[in-house]
């Protein structure tokens, strides 16, 4: 009785990998390691240009009316970018004109985007009639039957404390209006946790940290109703809309270790915002971290540029903690006097990104700015906010990184990876790993670390010379369904080599059963089964 009650025990305290592939961004499931070091790796942007800017009359503000210009914006804060298998294109919800238009794009290859007149507003590729957009965002419901027929938006309508509008939408192009959640500060967004089955709302205000933009939490089973409904008071107020209600509880902001940029004035940096999707087994964020001039907003519209944020990789197991081990940018902004599309106000899309074969895409907006344009800012947003430099010429652009590369297990002669004890449902393992100069080979190891007959690494068929983000481990005495349901830990021994990735899929095809981010082509919905 005992040795069964020891071995249920191994068992349930074993790590369950059967969702998704399992990445190397933290030591979540790395026992100890010999001979290695983990790499953080950052996109690579793509083109050296934006694959959609202003072109069209409603993206430039063009009024011949009016004695003076508007932002021309196609960009989105944070909008969404979602693979529609249903209709097998990439689908792009967008801002025309800053703070104004609502639109729709689409695009069979993610680089030449279609504007359709989609008959919301006459000879437009408008889907809202509101005209005051600060930031919102597009998700599909991941709990619906077809998330593909079940649109969902948040929208915040106004800087400051602002309202945020919930829409829901079978095609994503018409919008029904289904109520309000609670009040935040600007700049806020949504995404869903499936992980724990929950809409959360990254707001802007009332989160840690002294003074500062940070961020704080609500999370809702249901997308609408009470659930979404919160009390957020006002500057100097003890209450606000909704008086008696439960607050957003203080979350997430910068801290001691996000350094200053000294080229921007060395201030001490912000969480401006922050967005998340699911990726395989973990929850991956983006933190958009604003390095704030000494007048803040005053001296970009003085200069009429764009405020400078860049974008930086968070990793989360739970859905609450948000580790960010490498506080270097991911996707820097390229800074006002580059010259650069991507001169400053980086955000991310909804979605985060989409995987594209071997690499992932991350589409992000940014903007270029116009230092002829220096109107100051006015409470009417016709003559102020629409009218500065510092945000005119907004566009989308592209970075590209390897699939599930954000960090790699490096071996640059021998050396090993030993994970803690984990459980598994499949039968075969899988692993992403680059060792075009060497190879790799795996060993299962009970839970006493003795290795299992047949499962050696004299008995596993080693990848030797290659490069792949999906490559099967095989051994001579079979696949790993006779240790289904057993803790066990697995050994990668590797000679220069770099391993990004593993996982156990229930078929040959290598299916991980993990989340796809924003999906993509070749994928039938939003997760790898």
């Amino acid at each position: 009785m005992m040795a069964s009650a020891l071995a249920f025990l191994a068992a349930i305290q074993a790590i369950d990998i059967d969702v998704g592939r399992q990445l190397f961004v933290d030591d979540w499931l790395v026992g100890n390691t010999q001979g290695v070091v983990r790499a953080y790796n950052h996109p690579v942007k793509e083109f050296d240009s934006p694959v959609m800017w202003p072109e069209t009359d409603l993206e430039r503000e063009v009024d011949a009316t009016r004695p003076y210009r508007f932002a021309p914006v196609a960009g989105a804060t944070s909008g969404g970018l979602w693979w529609d298998p249903s209709r097998k294109v990439f689908r792009l919800w967008y801002e025309s004109g800053w703070m104004k238009h609502l639109c729709h794009a689409e695009s069979r290859d993610g680089v030449k985007w279609e504007r359709k007149d989609l008959g919301i507003v006459k000879g437009t590729n408008r889907v809202l009639t509101d005209t005051l957009l600060d930031s919102w965002t597009v998700f599909p419901d991941y709990a619906a039957a077809d998330p593909y027929a079940n649109w969902r938006m948040m929208v915040s309508v106004a800087g400051g404390v602002t309202d945020n509008r919930l829409y829901t939408s079978s095609d994503g192009i018409a919008w029904k209006y289904i109520g309000d959640a609670g009040q935040s500060g600007d700049r806020s967004t949504m995404f869903y946790d499936p992980f724990r089955g929950k809409w959360v709302f990254s707001l802007r205000g009332g989160g840690p940290g002294k003074g500062g933009r940070n961020r704080s939490y609500w999370a809702s089973a249901t997308f609408g109703g009470g659930s979404c409904l919160w009390d957020f008071p006002q500057s100097g107020k003890s209450e606000g809309r909704h008086p008696g209600l439960p607050r957003p509880k203080p979350w997430l902001a910068t801290d001691d270790r996000d350094p200053p940029d000294m080229s921007v004035g060395g201030r001490t940096p912000q969480l401006y915002n922050m967005d998340a999707v699911a990726y395989e087994s973990i929850m991956l964020g983006i933190f958009e971290i604003l390095h704030p001039l000494k007048g803040d907003n005053g001296d970009c519209v003085a200069a009429g540029m764009p405020k400078i944020t860049d974008l930086h990789f968070a990793y989360s197991r739970d859905g609450w903690t948000f580790d960010r081990p490498d506080r270097t940018a991911a996707i820097p902004a390229s800074r006002w006097g580059s010259g650069k599309w991507d001169t400053g106000y980086l955000s991310p899309m909804g979605g985060i990104c989409v995987i594209r074969g071997d690499r992932l895409w991350f589409y992000y907006t940014a903007m270029r700015g116009d230092a002829t344009e220096t109107t100051p800012y006015s409470s009417d947003p016709e003559i102020g906010w629409r009218r500065n430099g510092m945000h005119f010429n907004a566009s989308i652009g592209v970075a590209t990184l390897r699939r599930d590369g954000f960090a790699g297990m490096v071996a640059d002669g021998d050396g090993e990876v030993v994970t803690k004890p984990v459980r598994f449902s499949g039968g075969y393992l899988f692993v992403n790993a680059e060792c075009r100069f060497g190879e790799l080979a795996a060993e299962v190891l009970d839970d006493a670390g003795r290795t299992i007959a047949g499962f050696g690494a004299s008995d596993c068929m080693a990848l030797e010379r290659m490069d792949s983000t999906k490559a099967g481990m095989r051994w001579r005495g079979g696949d790993l369904s006779s240790l289904a349901g057993r803790p066990v830990r697995f050994r990668f021994k590797m000679h220069c080599c770099t391993l990004y990735s593993f996982w156990v899929s229930k078929d040959a095809s290598g299916r991980s059963g993990g989340y796809l981010a924003a999906g993509g082509p070749g994928y039938a919905g939003l997760r790898d089964r």
